[in-house]
């Protein structure tokens, strides 16, 4: 019979409301909201949140690496540890991800790193995310490695990740795109639009074809100069805010999107935005120094970004516990959004909210227990096991 534990004195955030209940979770699901102070069973486990808040785990769709160490370089055993540490970040699921590979070197990447998934212990490791090579606009990746899409592409990929590929962010608007993202779409990969300078008018194109979420959103999307009419000259960011049910990822550091455009992008509908800290997520509370890919050096700096020598950006720094503080402050301060927007909309985005990213009976029992007042991790859980606690 599976355990059976009840947890008491919490708040419980879910998609609608923050409630004053207890929750039963029955093995590794969630089984019931009741009342305060209920009956327990003679053989349930009582657990005390302490007067916490019970969110729903988090979810990291995009994240390069754990400290001085890009996933792409695949030291073994990267992924575990890194699964392991995301419990203490309350994230309980994410997707190594990695930038541009020339051919060759994409496949043995995937390979490589999908090979590493079942060691990990700790938050789950639902798949991959290769963020190109297929870009207009390299940003802080590699020209060298880009690559133009193609259903051929798309097969490479599939085959070399053993079915472990679960997102991939491209420009749309480069030729041959149509053909990879369909290809893509048909094996169940999430197809996300970045680096990219599309037409503004043929975003509703791109979504008819497949896309289904935009990477960081406003980085790597220039602007287009005043035509001198006088009248605001529509943006790529402009239609991809209008794109009903889009959803847009957000790096929500302050730096890679000023905390105005935060503040904007919490005024959309709670389906709209999603954390992703695209981060060698800093492990340490200090600066480090280490190559991004060879021959290219960076520094990762707390509170700050990952900057080259040039003091370009080349990723986030943040643990996805301080994007979820970032977004409280910079936004509205809702808890119940920002359930939505750190764990149910990247569930949908992946095609997991069937099982993931909200509390809600009959989903995993994936939760997080955070102080009310400073929104730090006090516990995680996965599958209805506690797998870290603050302090233990």
């Amino acid at each position: 019979m599976p355990l059976r534990q009840l947890w008491r004195n919490v708040g419980i955030v879910t998609e609608t409301a923050v409630l004053a209940r207890d929750l039963l979770i029955e093995g590794e699901r969630i089984a019931a909201f009741l009342p305060r102070g209920s009956e327990a069973g003679p053989d349930w486990r009582i657990e005390d949140g302490g007067g916490g808040i019970l969110f729903p785990g988090m979810i990291d769709l995009l994240q390069n690496g754990l400290g001085a160490r890009p996933y792409a370089a695949m030291a073994p055993g990267l992924v575990a540890e890194a699964s392991a540490f995301m419990l203490r970040c309350g994230c309980t699921a994410f997707l190594p991800s990695f930038g541009c590979k020339p051919p060759g070197v994409l496949e043995a990447t995937l390979a490589g790193l999908a090979a590493q998934i079942p060691e990990a212990r700790g938050a789950r490791v639902l798949g991959l995310h290769s963020e190109g090579p297929c870009f207009a606009l390299t940003g802080a990746h590699d020209a060298a490695a880009l690559d133009r899409p193609a259903p051929a592409l798309a097969e490479r990929m599939l085959a070399a990740s053993d079915g472990r590929l679960l997102a991939t962010t491209l420009a749309p608007e480069l030729p041959g795109a149509e053909g990879f993202v369909r290809a893509l779409k048909a094996a169940g990969v999430s197809v996300h639009m970045g680096h990219t300078d599309a037409d503004p008018h043929r975003v509703e194109d791109y979504v008819r074809w497949g896309i289904d979420a935009v990477t960081h959103m406003f980085d790597v999307m220039p602007q287009k100069p005043a035509d001198g009419s006088g009248v605001h000259v529509v943006n790529l960011t402009d239609s991809l805010l209008a794109e009903a049910g889009l959803p847009l990822g957000l790096i929500c550091d302050g730096i890679h999107a000023h905390p105005r455009l935060v503040r904007l992008l919490a005024q959309l509908g709670p389906e709209r935005v999603f954390l992703e800290t695209d981060a060698y997520v800093n492990d340490t509370g200090a600066e480090i120094r280490f190559e991004a890919r060879p021959g290219h050096a960076v520094t990762s700096r707390p509170g700050d970004a990952v900057r080259d020598d040039a003091g370009g950006l080349n990723g986030g720094a943040l643990r996805p516990d301080e994007g979820l503080r970032n977004w409280l402050a910079m936004g509205d301060g809702d808890l119940v959004r920002a359930g939505h927007a750190a764990a149910l909309v990247p569930a949908r985005v992946i095609g997991r909210a069937h099982d993931l990213g909200s509390i809600a009976p009959g989903k995993l029992a994936d939760l997080v227990l955070l102080d009310p007042a400073a929104i730090a991790v006090r516990a995680t859980m996965v599958g209805g096991r506690v797998l870290w606690r603050a302090g233990a």
